[in-house]
């Protein structure tokens, strides 16, 4: 055999076939198949990790904030407007700004004038002649309130809660993720600091609204809500929930959640009518929340919900960070008869400072 031949002859057997080619490319694609959820699942689990780390660093702002004030931080400050209706008043704080300084955003904080409400479209006279920058502070883009698994967050958007309301902002602002708790609902469609019985009030949680001045509760009662202190929180710090996930839902962008300049419903939650923990999955809330439109809206607007399998991340009065199941009992809300005459379940207790319903974190 000359060379040639035997060149020819080795050049065959180097080939491979068609089924070959086949075979290997099928052993590849089984093999990525196999490998994408590992790698979606390290992926989801970084970003909850770094969610979880963001969390507790508020819970820490949070504990900064309450040593240095001798308070907790108001969910929200309301002053009144000329009208008697809490809903209506207007917006002068959230938590989200009241925390900058302890989140080492000492120059965002300074553009806050706190006697001027938050999100002023056209700056009064007492907001321009103090050089106020509220309006501007509220368009900021804030990371640190951003979880990476929520996909709404750092979205330019304007919240639902502009429709017929004249106090409210009326521009775009970023979304983000995180929500604090202001206490266990009971029942009605509204918050129970706003609009609910004052001789509820023992279920507020630790970052409620605080009302400078009284306020008429549909009841028909005058009552008002001043800081709360550390003191207060008499079922315990490591017992006590004060931020949890709000993340976009699908289907109902403008129902998620903003860290500044809108109203409560916007920035806390309450439980445990809302806490049907599927506030990012809006259709599956509103079917499941066991109430009629527009009640189901509501509530669900409210209620926690994140990106995470199975659950939502809530962070403590303590510092501490835990995953809440979504699975969690949350009670039936207010049954008028009874000691005590509500059942706001292990969330709710979670989630009020002092209703004597002391429960560990599941």
């Amino acid at each position: 055999m000359d060379s040639s031949s035997h060149i020819y002859s080795h050049s065959r057997r180097s080939a491979f076939t068609l089924v070959e080619l086949l075979v290997v490319i099928a052993i590849i694609g089984i093999l990525i198949g196999l490998l994408l959820p590992a790698v979606q699942a390290a992926r989801e689990a970084a970003r909850r990790m770094e969610c979880s780390n963001k969390m507790r660093q508020l819970g820490l702002a949070t504990m900064n904030y309450a040593d240095v004030n001798k308070v907790l931080p108001a969910g929200a400050i309301m002053r009144n407007t000329g009208n008697s209706t809490a809903s209506l008043w207007r917006w002068f704080s959230m938590w989200g700004v009241s925390l900058l300084p302890f989140l080492e955003q000492e120059n965002a904080f300074s553009m806050y004038f706190g006697a001027a409400g938050l999100s002023n479209e056209s700056p009064g006279s007492v907001n321009a002649t103090n050089k106020g920058l509220n309006k501007q502070l509220a368009m900021l883009r804030m990371p640190i309130y951003e979880c990476p698994s929520d996909p709404g967050a750092g979205q330019q958007m304007k919240p639902s809660t502009d429709d017929g309301h004249s106090d409210y902002t009326k521009f775009d602002i970023y979304a983000t993720s995180y929500r604090a708790i202001g206490g266990a609902n009971t029942g009605g469609t509204w918050w129970w600091d706003d609009n609910g019985a004052s001789n509820r009030t023992i279920l507020r949680g630790a970052i409620h609204t605080v009302h400078l001045g009284q306020v008429t509760g549909a009841d028909g009662a005058k009552y008002s809500l001043s800081f709360d202190t550390l003191a207060s929180v008499t079922d315990g710090t490591s017992n006590t929930a004060i931020f949890t996930e709000h993340h976009m839902a699908q289907g109902m962008p403008r129902r998620t959640t903003f860290w500044s300049g809108v109203a409560a419903n916007h920035i806390y939650t309450c439980s445990p009518k809302s806490a049907t923990f599927k506030a990012h999955q809006w259709e599956l809330c509103t079917s499941t929340c066991g109430l009629a439109s527009p009640q189901s809206t509501y509530f669900c607007g409210r209620s926690a919900g994140a990106y995470h399998a199975g659950g939502t991340n809530a962070t403590f009065l303590d510092g501490s960070v835990h995953f809440i199941s979504e699975n969690i009992n949350v009670g039936t809300g207010w049954k008028g008869s009874g000691n005590p005459p509500y059942d706001i379940g292990v969330w709710g207790n979670l989630c009020a400072i002092a209703d004597g319903q002391t429960v560990q974190v599941p």
